[in-house]
């Protein structure tokens, strides 16, 4: 009997770990699983011989100037929500040779800051197309400056005083973003329903847009994969 009880606990536990968010009369909800790999062809093409990307395990093996798509920290999924006016805080750190994020995702009207970990003052800025720009008030080493993002866009914020300190910036109206490693789960809960648009962006790659309908009392389920031939196959789906 007790050993009937334990299978019990362990199969509803499984069950519990693969379903998705609790069903909420009158809301819904929008999740799944984000990841990215490598382009085909580059791991098709690659030699098995000496020399070439597999090891002994037949495995490939990353150097410094691979990307270990199956490995990356910084997939972002975004949802798209007409509703929401920005308001959220982030944060990026600088040292002398280094951001701490290569890229990030915000909404206009989310406020951006900069702790300054270096050690000289430096003037960051964020510069869109259209020679678009603006500019944080110079911030001493130890000290951080904020900016509320007023564009949209693919932007990159940089410094005056030093180029290598650089992160790409995916803006857009209505944005809420979550940052996520390549396997991990995502949702989006207590939605009301209508129209909203998902993006998944890797910013080394690209991005995919898809137009979701929410539906009172149901949820959403979307597992994307990001990779180069994805995402210059993708159209804005419904």
């Amino acid at each position: 009997m007790k050993k009937n009880i334990t299978i019990f606990l362990i199969l509803f536990s499984l069950i519990s770990c693969s379903s998705g968010p609790e069903v909420i009369p009158g809301k819904g909800a929008v999740y799944g699983t984000i990841t990215a790999e490598s382009h085909k062809d580059i791991i098709a093409k690659a030699s098995k011989s000496g020399g070439g990307i597999y090891g002994d395990d037949g495995k490939v093996v990353f150097n410094e100037k691979m990307v270990n798509y199956d490995k990356l920290k910084e997939l972002f999924v975004c949802l798209l929500d007409p509703s929401f006016s920005g308001g959220n805080d982030h944060l990026l750190i600088a040292n002398n040779k280094r951001m701490s994020q290569k890229s990030l995702a915000l909404a206009k009207g989310d406020r951006l800051s900069v702790q300054n970990n270096s050690s000289q003052t430096l003037t960051f800025f964020i510069a869109g197309g259209d020679d678009d720009i603006q500019v944080f008030s110079p911030v001493k080493p130890g000290q951080r400056s904020v900016i509320t993002v007023q564009m949209v866009g693919d932007l990159e914020l940089g410094s005056d005083e030093n180029e290598s300190l650089t992160t790409t910036l995916l803006s857009r109206r209505g944005l809420v973003g979550q940052q996520h490693s390549s396997g991990d789960k995502y949702s989006f809960e207590k939605l009301n329903p209508g129209q909203y648009k998902i993006l998944f962006w890797f910013w080394r790659l690209g991005f995919i847009e898809k137009t979701i309908f929410i539906k009172a009392g149901e949820n959403i389920r979307i597992n994307q994969t990001l990779s180069v031939d994805k995402i210059m196959q993708s159209k804005n789906e419904t």
